[in-house]
């Protein structure tokens, strides 16, 4: 994975021995709460959704085609690796969920080495979409963890 972005849940570490009575519940419902924050994050114009074409994706020669590559005067490159597609979202540790992309470009698309030129276009930096969203996602694990208090009679 070229670039990923860290949700960690803190402070729960002091409560950790009371709440490993309740077996995988809790980790199991803070991994659905990781899951939707990643896709809160994801879901923005940008990084799984495309910003707005450019003149770099209209002819004249060479231009790019989004998913399929490069068109050139002999053809097309097929060189596109759809990083719309290829975010990944994956349970970290206990508690935790980390963001990532495949695509072998995605440190200079929405990456920390963002190139100038790809932010000019649209594209996001996962790390400043994440950022922005620390209240949605707040909101995300507040309620699940509201939940399991109640469920658990916490």
């Amino acid at each position: 994975m070229s670039e990923i972005i860290k949700i960690d849940v803190t402070g729960l570490d002091k409560l950790q021995k009371k709440l490993d009575k309740f077996g995988n519940e809790i980790q199991a419902e803070m991994s659905e709460a990781g899951k939707a924050a990643a896709n809160e994050i994801l879901n923005t114009e940008g990084l799984r959704a495309y910003p707005p074409a450019t003149e770099a994706n209209t002819p004249p020669t060479p231009y790019y085609i989004r998913g399929r590559g490069t068109q050139t005067k002999k053809g097309n490159k097929f060189n596109s690796e759809r990083y719309g597609t290829l975010f990944t979202i994956k349970p970290f540790g206990k508690l935790g969920t980390l963001i990532g992309n495949r695509a072998s470009y995605a440190p200079f698309l929405g990456g920390a080495r963002q190139a100038r030129a790809m932010a000019a276009k649209g594209w996001r930096k996962l790390s400043d979409v994440a950022t922005e969203k620390i209240p949605a996602i707040t909101k995300i694990f507040q309620k699940r963890i509201d939940y399991l208090i109640k469920k658990l009679g916490l």
